[in-house]
């Protein structure tokens, strides 16, 4: 059966990261961009891990893990290197209602984490459903060259015009046209222009249908 793909918000949840490798590291970073409340148990870790620890931006138990430490969890994921303690923490995480996920062993999994290209708040995620982690290695390799940092604040940008559209506009097919012809526009061609008021600006231009005036290019892809 197909996988529901979806993105956690993970800010106000507490998230369970056991194991302490580079494979945990690799977790620990990936969830911190969303998460704020992160704990990590294993005996050992890698020194990034340690920083973060330091810096106060997990927390962090040097044991190894015990059963009742996934209780009150919302998401946890184990990467140790016993097939055994992975499966173990799953089976407990699922019990007490957590979203788990064993590494590398699909059989004890809720959720498959995706190869992610990451700028900003633009993501594209990319997964073969467990079949071939290879696979969404070299896709995600392809999709960092099409769509570079600059989309990062390009976004941004594009959020910022949204918001403007929502005030100046009414509800209406012509602004859902409006939008979808901001997104056709290459990164940077716009973005540097100040968010316009009266009749000079570019999105005065582009209100009024005339892009080429307005100096939008649409990107080719």
């Amino acid at each position: 059966m197909s996988l529901y793909p979806i993105f956690l918000k993970l800010d106000g949840h507490k998230v369970l990261i056991v194991g302490g490798g580079l494979i945990a590291e690799q977790k620990i970073e990936a969830v911190l961009r969303s998460a704020t409340d992160v704990t990590v148990i294993s005996p050992q870790i890698t020194p990034r891990i340690r920083l973060w620890a330091h810096q106060g931006r997990i927390k962090y138990l040097g044991v190894e893990f015990k059963p009742g430490m996934t209780h009150g969890y919302f998401l946890v994921i184990s990467c140790t290197d016993s097939e055994e303690t992975n499966r173990a923490v799953y089976q407990e995480a699922r019990e007490f209602g957590a979203l788990a996920n064993a590494v590398d062993d699909p059989g004890y999994c809720d959720f498959y984490a995706p190869a992610v290209v990451s700028r900003g708040e633009f993501q594209i995620a990319i997964s073969t459903g467990g079949n071939s982690p290879a696979l969404s290695q070299r896709v995600r390799k392809q999709l960092e060259e099409d769509f570079g940092p600059e989309y990062e604040t390009w976004t941004e940008w594009l959020g910022r015009m949204r918001d403007v559209m929502r005030k100046v506009l009414p509800r209406t097919e012509r602004r859902k046209e409006l939008l979808m012809l901001l997104a056709l526009c290459k990164p940077g061609k716009l973005s540097n222009q100040s968010i316009p008021g009266g009749n000079h600006g570019p999105l005065e231009k582009v209100r009024a249908g005339n892009e080429t005036e307005a100096g939008i290019e649409r990107a080719s892809a």
